[in-house]
């Protein structure tokens, strides 16, 4: 009876590979801003939160406010790469949210930017002890907007921002069509 149940999972995680995207767990989220309100959501889903494990049964998703997008997996491959700086305590030097200064912004109308969202990891004896989604790095579309994050260290940085542009080229590539 155990075989007879093994073999129809495997048949069906064989049959339906759709059905895995149900176990997937965000890994970045891309929010564009205005005041409050969230306007866009790109959210990249992956099986394994810590990029540092590869499989040959790592599996990736992309959505754009919600619709499933397919990507080539050189995309997917190169977002879990990239995260991997910015997602850990250790390399990313830590997350840090600066202060605005008070200077005199005469923009009327709504604050606009982009937040990136990462799975942040915290590591103690080689074991992941908390996942959490966090903001990691922004970027003000105008003076108005508040909220700004970025990694410590510098390679961080850079490749918080190349995921960010990664996502939003997605973006405009895809509202073309």
């Amino acid at each position: 009876m155990k075989t007879l149940t093994r073999v129809f999972v495997v048949l069906v995680l064989v049959l339906f590979p759709n059905m895995t995207l149900a176990e997937q767990t965000l890994l970045l989220n891309l929010k564009y801003k205005s005041d409050n309100t969230v306007t866009k959501e790109i959210k990249f889903y992956g099986n394994d939160i810590d990029p540092n494990s590869w499989s040959i049964d790592d599996q990736f998703s992309l959505s754009i406010d919600g619709q499933l997008i397919k990507a080539p997996d050189s995309i997917y491959g190169r977002l879990e790469g990239l995260r991997r700086s910015f997602s850990y305590d250790i390399l990313s030097g830590g997350i840090q949210q600066k202060e605005i200064g008070k200077f005199g912004c005469l923009l009327g109308g709504p604050a606009k930017g982009i937040v990136l969202e990462a799975r942040y990891l915290t590591y103690q004896n080689t074991r992941i002890i908390s996942s959490q989604m966090r903001p990691v790095f922004s970027l003000a579309s105008n003076c108005l907007f508040p909220e700004t994050y970025s990694p410590i260290k510098s390679n961080a940085r850079e490749d918080a921002r190349a995921v960010l542009e990664i996502l939003n080229t997605l973006n405009l590539f895809l509202a073309k069509e």
